[in-house]
């Protein structure tokens, strides 16, 4: 399965991601871990509402871990700037018999894809990786028409970062979460709030639906403004 390279990329900062992909690979697939995981995929899922003519865009989609739950659709694809992530997801995909497009990518400078080509797209926990997420969205935007469903999921920091600082005080974190820092992910460069997604897509995109799912992430539904 190819991955192809879309536009410029940043030699340093896919070196970067790719670094962070391998030092603090995401536990969420089994454990409790796992069940939240579960239960924020199903939210953005469900607000996504993908038809099988639907051409859908995971923006981020690291390993595919997410894009891998997304139901039968015309296309699927996935962006990512750290190839050893993408590497994975194609592994993933080739394992399950599925297609996929994936693309390398550096969100940051830009999506090359045309206007109205994606009928969902998906950013789901990456825009806290980035040091411009409001350039992502502007992106993101760019190729969303009036139709386009946008559904954007972020981690809210503090409230995990006081349940992983209490676990980890009495010697629980690992024990209920294992392999999850207890202190914020050096991968996050934000550490973000539901005051703080509002604000970052509140000029570009009107807020049709919000999720949140238990104290850790919340999801949003969103529509591109004129």
């Amino acid at each position: 399965m190819s991955i192809r390279t879309l536009g410029p990329v940043d030699p340093e900062l896919a070196s970067w991601n790719d670094r962070m992909y391998r030092a603090h690979p995401t536990p969420y697939e089994r454990g409790l871990a796992g069940l939240v995981e579960a239960r924020r995929a199903r939210a953005v899922l469900e607000l996504a509402h993908i038809q099988p003519s639907d051409a859908v865009l995971e923006v981020g989609c690291e390993a595919g871990r997410l894009l891998a739950r997304v139901p039968r659709a015309r296309r699927v694809a996935g962006a990512d700037i750290s190839r050893r992530a993408l590497e994975d997801a194609a592994a993933r995909f080739e394992r399950m018999g599925r297609a996929v497009e994936l693309f390398q990518v550096d969100a940051v400078q830009g999506l090359p894809f045309a206007a109205g080509e994606f009928d969902v797209i998906l950013c789901s926990e990456m825009l806290e990786h980035v040091e411009r997420p409001d350039v992502v969205l502007d992106h993101v935007h760019a190729l969303a028409t009036a139709e386009t469903r946008v559904v954007v999921s972020v981690p809210i920091e503090a409230p995990k970062l006081l349940v992983k600082s209490v676990l980890h005080r009495f010697g629980m974190l690992e024990r209920l979460f294992p392999h999850i820092e207890p202190g914020q992910s050096e991968w996050h460069v934000h550490a973000f709030s539901a005051a703080m997604l509002r604000e970052v897509t509140a000029a570009r995109f009107r807020t049709l639906a919000r999720r949140r799912v238990l104290f850790a992430h919340e999801v949003a539904l969103l529509r591109a403004r004129n």
